[in-house]
């Protein structure tokens, strides 16, 4: 027995080291910590700041994102960072977290505010600029006393920033009538602030409900304000929804530009909106005032999607001036030309599928297109040479 126990030990024991051989570990690190020793608030305050992936490969400026409460925050901010500039949604900015203890954070964001932004002012965003790469383009996020204390930044250092994000503003009562002078004595003020509460927040609702008024009757054109009501979130849950819209809505013309549905597409301007969107695409992020070919394929495949003719050919028509059908996907590119068939025009569905053949040599589809648009015209040899050859090819490529 015991022979036997000794044996089970070693078995055990070969296997655990096997185990560890295969597998190892690490620390999963998010971005670094940094000790700020502040003069203003006279101790040491932690900040934590993430950069974005090609920070290390490139030497260009980026902005940066504070957020308050980044204790709590500062992962998310960091998930989005990297959803947005998967998608190309945004460009790459830094993150800054701001670190705050409960419940000190509630004399930092109400009865010493001015002593706090004086601390972020004066101390986290010099230490940030000098340590790193900035653009000097600033956005502040914060959320209920954060997001309180984000409102009164604007109004007191209103170009500290060039966007105010705001979840859950509270209190917002007492800063109505100072907002009322900002706004009458700052006629050309054109930063950004994107608030937004969910509807049963009761006091906080009734704070952004008088914001939203007074911006109704009072905020200048240049003013970029926009409010939102999360319907299915709840106070805890608005930090979330309102990080993510907020930079969405900063950087609104970051994206190439797409439409979900046709209707979408027509409510919006059509072509002319478009055409504008690109423009000033341009002009803020330096990219081509050119339509992109996403953009161009996905306004025609609305008009396909919708079986809307008239609209996809005028689509096209505009759109293939850039010969934008040669850069597209195979499959993308034949969608057009088989609705062209689809509608009877067999002489464009034979011109489209003529050009896709000779662009994609290794691709049946073109090809049965063609057997597909000559069997229609009743040109049967035709129709059967071209089914041919797409069948060859398909043996061909699946050997």
């Amino acid at each position: 027995m015991a022979f036997k126990k000794v044996f089970l030990l070693l078995i055990i024991f070969c296997f655990n080291i096997n185990v560890n051989s295969q597998n190892s570990s690490s620390k999963n690190v998010l971005g670094t910590n940094y000790n700020i020793k502040s003069d203003i608030l006279e101790e040491d305050r932690q900040i934590q700041i993430f950069i974005p992936e090609s920070y290390l490969e490139t030497d260009k400026k980026f902005p940066v994102l504070y957020i308050l409460d980044g204790q709590r925050l500062f992962p998310y901010g960091v998930s989005l960072l990297k959803s947005f500039t998967q998608f190309k949604q945004t460009p790459e900015f830094i993150i800054v977290g701001i670190t705050n203890k409960y419940p000190d954070r509630f004399g930092h964001f109400t009865d010493e505010e001015k002593k706090f932004l004086t601390f972020i002012e004066n101390e986290v965003i010099p230490f940030v600029d000098n340590s790193h790469r900035t653009s000097k383009e600033r956005l502040l996020f914060g959320w209920e006393y954060g997001g309180s204390f984000a409102v009164q930044t604007m109004l007191d250092k209103p170009h500290l920033f060039n966007a105010y994000l705001a979840a859950s503003p509270y209190p917002l009562n007492n800063k109505i009538s100072q907002i009322s002078s900002f706004l009458s004595n700052n006629e050309s003020f054109d930063k950004t602030l994107y608030f937004s509460v969910s509807p049963n927040e009761n006091e906080v609702t009734m704070g952004t409900e008088k914001l939203d008024s007074i911006l109704q009757l009072k905020a200048p054109k240049t003013f970029n304000w926009s409010y939102k009501k999360l319907i299915n979130e709840e106070h805890r849950s608005t930090p979330y929804s309102t990080m993510y819209f907020g930079l969405k809505k900063f950087y609104h013309y970051y994206p190439e530009l797409q439409f979900n549905t046709l209707d979408e597409f027509t409510k919006s301007g059509g072509l002319n909106y478009v055409y504008e969107y690109y423009q000033k695409r341009a002009l803020k992020f330096g990219f081509s005032k050119e339509l992109s070919d996403w953009t161009m394929f996905s306004i025609t495949r609305n008009a396909i999607r919708a079986g809307n003719y008239k609209q996809f050919d005028i689509s096209f028509n505009e759109f293939n001036k850039t010969e934008f059908i040669s850069r597209l996907r195979v499959g993308r590119a034949c969608s057009i030309a088989e609705f062209y068939l689809q509608n009877k025009q067999y002489d464009k569905a034979i011109e489209l599928f003529d050009l896709l053949a000779t662009k994609h040599p290794n691709s049946e589809r073109p090809l049965k297109g063609l057997g597909d648009t000559y069997q229609e015209l009743k040109e049967i040899e035709k129709a059967s040479s071209y089914y041919n050859k797409a069948k060859k090819l398909s043996e061909k490529n699946s050997n």
